[in-house]
């Protein structure tokens, strides 16, 4: 019987390790009128006691969408295309210009400053989140 309300405990425990992820501050940046490409920026929180994975990302703006982290080889500074982006619980994982971004390809328009882009964010076990971002010139 102690077995039984032993593992009972443990399931409850492990049913209650679960993510929580939270949005904030979502930008896209501002690139000139020719330009094909642009990037999505924000803060990644997980309020939750278990750790999550954006595992891909779509825009209303796009024809590719990308996760991508930027890194210095040889003295040069180039963005790589990633799987994952992992958010331990009780982080912030903070995309910035220069660090870990979604990148945006093939624009089917031009942007323009305070235009809305709406992202979707697929999380391994928060499932897919809704983003609205501002285009803004930063």
């Amino acid at each position: 019987m102690k077995k039984l309300v032993l593992a009972v405990g443990l399931l409850s425990g492990v049913a209650l390790a679960k993510p929580d992820i939270v949005i904030k501050d979502p930008w896209v940046r501002l690139m000139p009128p020719t330009s094909k490409v642009s990037a999505a920026y924000m803060k990644i929180e997980n309020k939750g006691n278990s750790e999550d994975m954006l595992l891909w990302a779509k825009s209303s703006i796009s024809k590719i969408t990308q996760l991508h982290k930027t890194i210095k080889s040889n003295g040069i500074m180039k963005m790589v295309r990633v799987k994952k982006f992992t958010i331990k619980p009780k982080q912030t994982f903070i995309l910035k210009p220069g660090g870990y971004h979604i990148m945006l390809i093939g624009l089917k328009h031009p942007l323009k400053k305070g235009e809305k882009v709406t992202l979707w964010l697929k999380f391994k076990y928060s499932g897919i989140k809704k983003v609205v971002a501002p285009v803004e010139d930063k």
